[in-house]
């Protein structure tokens, strides 16, 4: 019953933001980062919708790849998709002084490929089970570079990364807490997770709410590539180089 109740509660957080996303780029026509995100909202909605149909028809979620750990793969691929693409490459090729953060940014990765080869040594688990656990930890590994790297990573004058340090953060912590989930279930750890379940609980309500205060104050179609177009031709940077 406490699996069901853990699992129904994070599902109504994640159908929750998934509706204020929904609504949002609906009536106001917000960028297509907003868009992914919410995407992302609907996989960890369907995710754990998933578990709790499972667990009342079956007793239990399969020891086996399943629809939550696809669900779980595409939300943090939707959140890579975001963040990864003109923005980032952009910023970095403008403001050369951001480079070295692209480096400072791969300790989030490297934390969740540690957990990624302790779960394949370690666990107890069969073997598909623990490539499974780390199939799901690699594409949180590449949404968490980008959300380290876009905290860091100094601003441009059109504040366009500073809107964005809020959600990268919360877009990260999701990533801790659904990596520490995973290390729980691969190791049979009996702790009290709902601390876990609780802030991402909150991280999925909160998301859209945050990103949308930030993210209406520019646009990103038209502001951010006509003020990045406007820095390479001041610096001389061409197409033809």
């Amino acid at each position: 019953m406490q699996v069901i109740i853990i699992n129904s509660v994070v599902c109504v957080c994640a159908l929750i933001g998934l509706i204020m996303g929904v609504i949002s780029f609906s009536k106001k026509k917000l960028p297509l980062y907003v868009q992914l995100v919410t995407l992302a909202l609907g996989c960890a909605f369907l995710g754990r919708l998933y578990n709790i149909v499972m667990i009342i028809c079956d007793g239990a979620v399969p020891d086996t790849f399943n629809m939550n750990m696809l669900a779980t793969i595409g939300c943090f691929l939707f959140i890579f998709i975001a963040n990864f693409g003109e923005m980032d490459s952009l910023c970095e090729k403008t403001l050369p002084g951001n480079s070295k953060y692209s480096v400072i940014g791969f300790a989030a990765p490297a934390l969740f490929m540690a957990e990624a080869v302790l779960i394949l040594i370690l666990s107890p688990h069969n073997l598909v089970l623990r490539i499974s656990y780390a199939a799901v930890l690699v594409s949180i590994m590449f949404a968490s570079y980008f959300n380290l790297k876009h905290l860091l990573i100094h601003d441009v004058e059109g504040g366009f990364i500073k809107n964005l340090r809020a959600y990268n953060f919360m877009a990260l912590i999701l990533g801790l807490l659904y990596g520490a989930e995973i290390m729980l279930d691969a190791f049979d750890v009996e702790l009290p997770g709902f601390i876990i379940y609780l802030l991402m609980s909150a991280c999925l309500v909160l998301i859209i709410p945050v990103l949308k205060k930030r993210i209406t104050t520019w646009r990103v179609s038209n502001a951010v590539t006509s003020y990045f177009s406007d820095k390479r031709k001041e610096q001389g940077v061409t197409h033809d180089e």
